[in-house]
């Protein structure tokens, strides 16, 4: 019990010198305890959010998004919150690695990464999930919502004029989007709908959004 202290009512100057030593070196060892689980915590946080948080760009990664979908599917189910899950896949990206390097590529990453967050709702929620592929979590909209969201984003992508060692790059972005709650029973039915959504906007011409269409999944 690190709280305990010596009463201090020594009768002779010798115990009480040996009492206010206890009672220091009880202090201190309190003091020390604290500041040791306040490190512990401090780190405990630190590696929590570097697990669930892409270290480049800071959003979320593909464990979050996991996590987070799968609470919403269910959220939906029992209480009808539907939203929409948007793949978003950058067009163009290749070049400015070949071109400018890795270190390129990063920087455009960030930028794109704030584009994103800047264009979204407070309620909605944006990850990287490897490479130029970002997932976005539309909450509480209907399809016609979601079509307009991920509209603005791509013209917002297109109208993006980015800047390495005096090159200027333009690139795009192509969105696969399907509804949370539209029938899907699992979340990996709901990410393949989605995803391949993507890849059909990739399909046939990039640039723009696209709701997902049973009919291109089944084809």
């Amino acid at each position: 019990e690190l709280d305990v202290q010596v009463t201090g009512r020594a009768g002779s100057e010798e115990l009480q010198a040996l009492e206010d030593g206890f009672n220091s070196m009880a202090r201190s060892i309190a003091n020390a305890h604290k500041t040791l689980q306040a490190r512990i915590e401090q780190a405990t946080a630190r590696l929590s959010h570097q697990a669930l948080h892409d270290p480049l760009t800071s959003l979320p990664n593909r464990r979050a998004f996991e996590q987070a979908l799968e609470e919403l599917l269910s959220a939906s189910r029992r209480a009808g919150d539907h939203g929409a899950l948007c793949f978003m896949d950058l067009d163009h990206f290749k070049p400015v690695n070949d071109r400018g390097g890795h270190a390129a590529g990063d920087a455009l990453l960030r930028v794109v990464a704030d584009l994103i967050r800047s264009h979204l709702r407070s309620e909605d929620t944006v990850c990287r999930i490897g490479g130029d592929e970002f997932a976005l979590i539309l909450r509480g909209c209907t399809s016609a919502d979601a079509a307009r969201i991920a509209s603005e984003l791509c013209e917002a992508v297109r109208a993006l004029r980015f800047e390495w060692e005096g090159r200027e790059y333009r690139i795009g972005a192509s969105i696969g989007f399907a509804m949370i709650g539209g029938g899907f029973a699992s979340v990996a039915e709901l990410v393949r709908a989605a995803d391949h959504a993507c890849y059909t906007v990739k399909r046939e011409g990039r640039g723009r959004a696209m709701a997902y269409r049973p009919e291109d999944f089944s084809a």
